[in-house]
């Protein structure tokens, strides 16, 4: 029984000195796993930095990686194309941890120690489990900066990121302090949250919530802004067999004060609903492809932000037939856009209405001709359910909103109900009624 129980205690002993060489492995697995996905999904959408791994050195009680993210059309605000990151991990007996460090980059060095004092405020902390999850901790401590001869307080921020085996979830939580400019700019704090899962190599669907406490704006050249308890929720859900997606975003505004005006209470939902997720995954690749493309063409000359406009137009007539097969795809039945919630607090009184539109049918985008030389057609591809409400005072003197614009028209976009003006307008049995009048808009 003693030796057995002398195996044993030796057995043990042999397996908890062999943890921190097995958390070594599992921590260069999760990272060099990690940055073949990164590639991977780069290289298959045309988009994304790319990771390279520069030098691995794993010890059985250490590691000491060197890696960078790579952008061939360098980061945005910057010409700098390389970021450079240094690990240093230590092999526990429950983790690996690592601390991460930029000081490899010249630009960031040098930024640190003439703007800085050489005080890096930055500390970003790794841990790599046996499962294959991994959790960091980014913390940045408040600095000072001057800018233009004027003082800017950059205040904390502290960020939990953790991801399960195989990346396809991300979990986020984190809260910064803001920043300040003495009286002429105050805002923050913020806070974030995540709880996303991957759908495909570029949409993550899942939950973000981001609030920002305050933001006051006084320059002394325009009237003050002065914001308090902004809310903003962003909401994406896939159908179950993953061909569509919905996007919600929902915002409220406890209080705005905009040149001495005392507003409150402003809130809305908007809904993008049942979207094809392949066609969704398309543009967003094109837009990322012309932005890019734009972009280039744009620094090689010294233009204007109106040129820029022009060289993105290019770009987008360029891309008409992808654009066009995108459309195409994305304009299924169902597919929808949904107010709902609409409740604006304004000192002449309240706004309030939803929208409901949504198609019936597919819709081929080469209809849209069709549509101009013959409009009451476009309501059999349609439903369509809308209201809403202004103050009279807000809008009463503007002819256009009370008068018939068209000739097919019975009444203006908005009739007077006492001291509001109201507009109902849907679609019935493929016709098109506004404010209880039929509208005939062939002609």
């Amino acid at each position: 029984m003693k030796k057995l129980l002398i195996i044993l205690i030796c057995l043990a002993v042999v397996s908890a000195a062999g943890l921190p060489i097995a958390n070594g492995i599992v921590m260069e697995r999760t990272i060099k796993s990690a940055i073949e996905e990164n590639n991977t999904k780069a290289a298959n959408t045309g988009t994304g930095f790319r990771i390279k791994i520069l030098e691995y050195d794993r010890g059985l009680f250490s590691s000491r990686v060197k890696w960078c993210i790579e952008n061939a059309n360098a980061f945005p605000g910057s010409e700098t194309a390389q970021l450079v990151l240094v690990d240093q991990g230590t092999h526990g007996f429950f983790y690996a941890n690592s601390q991460t460090s930029l000081k490899e980059n010249p630009w960031y060095t040098q930024w640190v120690n003439t703007r800085l004092n050489g005080k890096d405020p930055l500390s970003i902390q790794t841990r790599f489990s046996l499962t294959g999850s991994m959790r960091s901790t980014i913390q940045m401590n408040a600095f000072s900066i001057e800018e233009k001869g004027k003082k800017v307080d950059v205040h904390a921020l502290n960020l939990d990121i953790s991801t399960r085996k195989g990346f396809e979830t991300l979990d986020a939580k984190g809260r910064w302090e803001g920043l300040s400019q003495g009286s002429e700019l105050v805002m923050g704090p913020v806070t974030f949250t995540s709880d996303l899962y991957q759908l495909t190599d570029i949409i993550w669907a899942g939950k973000n919530t981001c609030s920002l406490e305050q933001l006051n704006i006084n320059d002394g050249k325009s009237d003050p802004v002065n914001l308090s308890g902004i809310t903003v929720n962003f909401d994406t859900n896939a159908s179950e067999d993953k061909t569509s997606i919905t996007m919600a975003t929902d915002f409220h505004v406890d209080r705005i004060e905009l040149g001495g005006k005392s507003l409150s209470d402003w809130a809305a939902t908007l809904k993008l609903k049942q979207m094809d997720t392949t066609s969704v995954e398309q543009l967003m690749v094109l837009y990322s492809d012309m932005m890019t493309q734009a972009g280039q063409r744009f620094e090689k000359t010294d233009g204007t932000p109106g040129d820029f406009q022009d060289t993105l137009k290019d770009e987008m007539a360029r891309n008409t037939p992808q654009l066009m097969s995108a459309l195409n795809g994305l304009l299924k039945k169902g597919l929808g856009i949904e107010v709902t919630g609409l409740d604006i607090d304004l000192p002449e009184g309240k706004v309030s209405g939803s929208l409901n539109l949504s198609l019936k049918k597919d819709l081929d985008p080469s209809n849209i001709f069709v549509f101009a030389m013959q409009p009451d057609m476009m309501f059999s591809f349609f439903d369509l359910d809308a209201q809403l409400s202004l103050p009279y005072a807000l809008a009463g003197g503007i002819p256009n909103l009370t008068e018939p614009l068209l000739p097919g028209m019975t009444t203006g976009l908005f009739v007077t109900k006492g001291d509001l003006l109201s507009l109902d307008m849907h679609i019935k049995k493929e016709k098109l009624f506004l404010n209880g009048h039929q509208v005939v808009l062939n002609h």
